[in-house]
């Protein structure tokens, strides 16, 4: 291929070192005169001068396959620095490359493996997939989600009224909301789950996360410094809980996981419907469960205070507490966020933070009327609390109906690209 000389403005070269410079100057300003303006502008400027230049970087004369595509990130490459680019260079021009693409059944295993098998099912991938990969994924959807059917659901004072006294509400009620159908992890998200994530790179990955979260970025490490949960260690946890539901994540990890493996935080509603499962006895009327298990307390069905455990224990313990779609641990182990702001709270959050709600008690619970399906509480979105995991949902109208998909020619590129991979 022929050399050709390229000549780049000076202005182009030195406009990036000039916003590079004037927000750490803003940022160390802030950390010096300690101004919350000047440190969270600059380290907002920061983390947008960097995305930017990301996705600028110059790819003339330099071999994709050497650097790797940004896209590579997603499944745990991380791209390497390229040379720089004179005022006046002479570069061979070189079309874009990222990874090879596989088969559809490679990529299928691939975000299978990872725990992204939500990202299958949307109506964008989903045509691309023969029946055997279909099976596939209904198969392990089916097995890792329980189905919660639309209907009411009492939340708040008017559910601890009705559950208390084993009464009915009437839909009308102020207490009682419209939830439409959707499917909920049985199990919380565990370590070995988020280790896909931080394997992924996906703290580097802005995408993911909302603006305001990135200043925040830089706190959210490990006890060695390293991106990902607050107890773990090098970017790693502890090999013998790998089955334990994760903790030491804020409310910006959780949903931010959610948004890469294809799913969502519940909803306060969503969360009390498929642990109280209600049922309307009569037109008009609901009745629900204090407990998945019933109206009484039992001690021996979720890991609370009095369990002693002390800790967290497997996601797959006390079967016997799970509820009557077979959703485990609704109930103890572990606080979980939800997607709702915590609004009841009597003591404000600092400044411009809000609180999100959590629900379900955790091994550490001390009162059985804070570990029943409606009580809610709420915690900053930053806080990284040893006793605060999640779970996630899939709304039911996100999910392609097989039955009615038509049958499309195997793509892969398509499936890769949609899964960011």
């Amino acid at each position: 291929m022929v050399a050709t000389t390229v000549s780049i403005p000076r202005w182009q070269v030195s406009l990036p070192l000039m916003l590079v410079v004037g927000s750490a100057v803003a940022f160390l300003l802030g950390v010096a005169l300690r101004n919350p303006g000047l440190l969270g502008g600059g380290a907002v400027a920061l983390c947008a001068t960097y995305r930017e230049w990301q996705r600028c970087l110059p790819t003339h004369g330099v071999d994709e396959t050497d650097r790797g595509c940004r896209r590579d990130n997603a499944i745990g490459h991380r791209a390497t620095s390229a040379p720089a680019v004179s005022a006046t260079s002479t570069v061979t021009p070189t079309m874009p490359r990222c990874r090879p693409a596989t088969n559809t059944g490679d990529l299928v295993d691939q975000l299978i493996s990872s725990g992204r098998y939500a990202l299958l099912l949307h109506p964008d991938t989903a045509a691309h997939l023969c029946d055997r990969d279909r099976e596939r994924v209904v198969d392990v959807m089916e097995q890792a989600m329980s189905i919660v059917p639309e209907g009411h659901v009492l939340v708040g004072v008017s559910a601890e009224r009705a559950t208390w006294g084993g009464t009915t509400a009437a839909a009308t009620n102020d207490g009682v909301q419209s939830v439409d159908g959707f499917y909920v992890d049985r199990f919380a998200v565990t370590n070995a789950d988020f280790q896909h994530f931080v394997d992924a790179g996906a703290y580097e990955d802005f995408e993911l996360w909302p603006d305001e979260a990135l200043p925040a970025l830089f706190e959210f490490v490990d006890q060695t410094g390293e991106p990902g949960p607050r107890y773990w260690s090098n970017g790693r946890h502890d090999p013998s809980e790998s089955t334990l539901p994760v903790v030491g994540v804020s409310w910006y990890e959780a949903a931010a996981y959610a948004r890469w493996v294809g799913k969502r935080l519940l909803s306060d509603a969503e969360w009390t419907k498929a642990a109280a499962w209600p049922v309307e006895t009569t037109p008009g009327h609901i009745t629900q469960r204090r407990y998945p298990w019933g109206d009484s307390f039992e001690s021996r069905r979720a890991n609370l205070w009095n369990s002693a455990a002390n800790r967290p224990v497997p996601v797959e313990d006390y079967p016997q507490g799970s509820t009557l779609g077979g959703v485990y641990q609704l109930i103890g182990n572990v606080w979980e966020w939800t997607s709702g702001e915590f609004v009841e709270a009597t003591e404000a959050a600092s400044p411009g933070e809000s609180l999100r709600t959590l629900h379900g008690g955790a091994f550490n619970t001390y009162f059985e009327n804070q570990a029943t399906c409606h009580f809610r509480s709420g915690e900053a979105s930053l806080a990284r609390r040893d006793n605060i995991g999640f779970r996630l949902a899939l709304s039911l109208n996100e999910i392609t109906d097989f039955d009615d998909a038509t049958e499309a020619k195997v793509n892969g590129p398509v499936i890769s690209a949609v899964a960011g991979i």
